[in-house]
């Protein structure tokens, strides 16, 4: 997207045919179906600031309708500079409540670019200027406020704006950012809204009282489902969640210090010891569901036929990792067997197209992925296992986040290292700067697909899938540690140098 001067914008809807008009748009980046409604109330606004300030400078430098990619967090008016940020909402008539609520996650979206950021919203009807204060509140300002603060703001022009906006940085985890996530810092998308606010209207009959919510790395699985718990706890409401993956440090903050209803699937049976013991939760939540065992789910789905509590099971396929979990197909099993009301997110928001592009071409090397300057994924290669522990332990020390097989083949486990983690411990987590390896016992098929040899025909991990989940943790950065394998090494280099 460029930047606009405003009166050209007007000008040439006055005087340039709608199709040209429209291409007009198409070189600024421009969405070609920007309404009347919203010209009108340019226009008003522009006339208005014209009766305070007619100097061409303060109408150069607007980007109109920018929207964050992935996020679909739209602003009507952005102004970049070097000491601060302008965003202008125009509006034909707005209510206070709807004003403040628009302005606060403005704020929140665009603190990110760290410069002040001075947040406006004009509504045409009645011709006033409100301005959000360091308190979250807005107060009605003179227009001649904004003028100084146009005069006064050094411009910036960006080649790129969504060079500017790093989607990653909106996605709060529960279990990666728990202060953040308990204190609202965090807003849903419109997918993630939606499909919230159906979830929690919807009345627990016999059709819909069994929800799936399906979301693959970076959609905001986790959020989603723990946001909606969170909805539930905040109208005192009876909640349970089942983990059926490994408690993380997230999941023991929320218990520990917020006293979440957070339940390891291995105590499943002790809580329905006492069938009516189930009857007394409003929403019960299985997470990481395609985790979950054949004879427990077969357990809850005769239970669940007594109850009238709404049941939300989180999950995504592709995320298993012994060849058990890959052979039951749990999600499946709860999509054919329960008939849930199904919501699939597939709106990716952690997501760096350069290490999204690495991953697609490492395990599919025919994958037809955009060339890219891969400058946030960087390699190291050992043949000597020794070095490869050596050198682990110094990206620990030095903040990367080392995820080792599970079970652990290079990093040690608590206590002896307390920093080590394993495929199990990861999921559902996302961490900015990862480190992962890759030894001997990967290998390229005949169809450009990795693979993984071991020492057992059906080994309990699967150690490709292992790999997937490590590597797809990152968030901003990604270090591969290739040991004794010179095949996937000199593909790895290809990659790189493409």
């Amino acid at each position: 997207m460029r930047p606009i001067n405003l009166f050209s914008l007007l000008n040439a809807k006055e005087d340039l045919d709608e199709e040209n008009f429209i291409k007009y748009l198409e070189q600024f980046g421009i969405n070609p179906r920007l309404r009347t409604s919203e010209l009108y109330d340019l226009r008003a606004f522009v006339e208005e600031l014209r009766k305070e300030k007619k100097a061409i400078e303060i109408y150069n430098g607007y980007y109109v309708g920018y929207m964050i990619k992935q996020i679909g967090k739209e602003f009507d008016l952005l102004r970049i500079g070097k000491n601060y940020v302008v965003n202008i909402e125009l509006k034909r008539e707005g209510h206070i409540e709807k004003v403040t609520r628009q302005l606060v996650q403005n704020r929140h979206y665009l603190k990110f670019l760290d410069v002040g950021v001075y947040n406006f919203t004009y509504i045409s009807s009645t011709n006033t200027l409100y301005q959000l204060n360091d308190q979250d509140q807005v107060v009605e300002v003179e227009m001649q406020y904004l003028v100084e603060k146009l005069l006064q703001q050094q411009i910036h022009v960006i080649d790129n704006l969504d060079d500017l906006f790093d989607p990653s940085n909106y996605l709060v985890s529960p279990f990666n950012a728990t202060e953040a996530f308990m204190e609202d810092k965090y807003f849903l998308n419109a997918q993630q809204s939606t499909y919230k606010r159906e979830i929690i209207t919807a009345k627990p009959t016999e059709q819909s009282k069994v929800f799936a919510i399906q979301g693959g790395p970076g959609t905001g699985k986790s959020l989603l489902t723990y946001d909606i718990a969170k909805e539930y706890i905040r109208q005192s409401k009876k909640v349970i969640i089942f983990n059926c993956g490994r408690l993380n440090g997230g999941h023991i903050k929320l218990i520990d210090e917020y006293r979440w209803p957070i339940v390891p699937i291995s105590k499943f049976y002790e809580v329905i010891q006492d069938e009516k013991n189930l009857s007394k939760y409003d929403l019960i939540i299985f997470d990481e569901a395609q985790r979950l065992y054949l004879n427990k789910l077969n357990e809850f789905i005769r239970l669940l036929e007594k109850l009238k509590t709404t049941c939300i099971f989180s999950y995504d396929p592709s995320q298993v990792l012994t060849v058990l979990e890959m052979k039951n197909k749990i999600p499946k099993i709860i999509e054919t067997t329960l008939n849930p009301v199904k919501y699939e997110l597939t709106e990716v928001i952690r997501y760096n197209k350069e290490i999204h592009s690495f991953i697609k071409k490492l395990f599919d090397l025919s994958s037809n992925t955009p060339m890219q300057q891969y400058s946030n994924v960087s390699i190291q290669y050992f043949s000597s296992v020794e070095a490869t522990k050596s050198y682990l332990h110094f990206l620990q020390r030095a903040g990367w986040k080392v995820i080792d097989f599970t079970p652990s083949r290079y990093l040690e486990p608590y206590p002896k290292n307390p920093l080590a983690i394993t495929t199990a411990d990861v999921i559902g987590q996302e961490f900015d700067n990862v480190a992962a390896v890759i030894d001997e016992t990967f290998y390229y098929k005949p169809n450009n697909k990795l693979a993984s040899k071991t020492n057992f025909k059906k080994p309990y991990y699967q150690p490709t899938k292992m790999l997937y989940q490590n590597i797809s943790r990152a968030r901003k950065k990604l270090h591969v540690v290739v040991v004794n394998n010179l095949e996937v090494m000199e593909h790895i280099l290809k990659i790189l140098k493409n």
